[in-house]
Order: structure tokens, then C-alpha cells, then sequence
């Protein structure tokens, strides 16, 4: 898996969906999805996908995911009413930490890219912990690129 070889604008890039409505709460002053409503999608988008992996592993309750970066590149308007679907897939996977690359979709057009830097961690204290391996596969297994990793 290449990071920098993947289009997060093409839709066959993501073996992952989630769907989601725009909102009218979702728009700015001028009627396009606001920039705020980019993140919440994406959010929507990275826990369905490690719920859908491992689940549980959204509930905070010990370890849990603990997003430390994101990335957000608009490239088309949003409107209301519609529909989004949130491509998402791993791009790389270390030790304790993975980066998600995810797409937004409105129909064909892509309106938003991403890319999150999530930690697995320790919730009590905030360190990071080793990914388990059997996660690291059901990671990867759902991105599409089977039980493998770099690292």
C-alpha cells in the first residue's frame, strides 16, 4: 500500500462506505455545506469504519481511538438536500498509530478529501499502545489490502 499512489478523489481508491445526509443545520450563510459539516462527515465516516473492523473499539472504555491530525482538502460545493457517501481506507499502519485516507462523495463528484492520523491508546492516561494484531488485520482486511502492514 503506496500512500502517495492513491487517489483519494476516484471512488474505486475505497472498499469502505458510509452514508450520510446533508443537513439545512449543515449550511453556511451563502447555502453550501459548511466547513464544519466537512469534519462531521469524515468523523461519521473514520467510527462506522472501526466500529465495522473492531467493534467496541470506539467507546473510549481503556483504549480507543484518538485522532491527532486531519487533513481536509475541499474541492467541490455541497448543497442541500442530499446525500454523501464517505469512502474510507487505511494508507498506512504502524505500531501504534494508522492514517486513514478518506474521500466525500455526491454522486460522482468528489467534494472533500482527508487524511487522519488516528493513535490507538491507552483513554486513562493517554499513551499510545501497540495496535493488536488481530485489529491491525481486520484493519487492513476492510481497506481492501489484507493482513499485511508496514510496520
Amino acid at each position: 500500500m503506496n500512500a502517495q499512489s492513491l487517489d483519494l478523489t476516484a471512488k474505486d481508491t475505497f472498499r469502505y462506505w458510509t452514508d450520510d445526509l446533508v443537513r439545512f443545520a449543515d449550511l453556511d450563510r451563502v447555502g453550501h455545506v459548511n466547513n464544519v459539516a466537512f469534519a462531521v462527515y469524515l468523523e461519521t465516516g473514520r467510527v462506522d469504519f472501526f466500529e465495522h473492523a473492531w467493534p467496541g473499539s470506539t467507546e473510549g472504555k481503556s483504549t480507543g481511538w484518538v485522532i491527532v491530525r486531519m487533513e481536509l482538502d475541499f474541492r467541490a460545493q455541497g448543497h442541500f438536500p442530499n446525500k454523501v457517501r464517505i469512502g474510507t481506507r487505511i494508507t498506512r499502519i504502524g505500531r501504534s498509530s494508522c492514517t486513514l485516507g478518506q474521500g466525500i462523495f455526491l454522486g460522482d463528484t468528489c467534494i472533500a478529501t482527508s487524511n487522519s492520523v488516528t493513535v490507538w491508546a491507552n483513554t486513562d492516561d493517554g499513551v499510545a499502545v501497540p495496535i493488536p494484531d488481530d485489529m491491525r488485520a481486520a484493519l487492513l482486511a476492510l481497506s481492501g489490502d489484507g493482513p499485511r502492514g508496514n510496520g
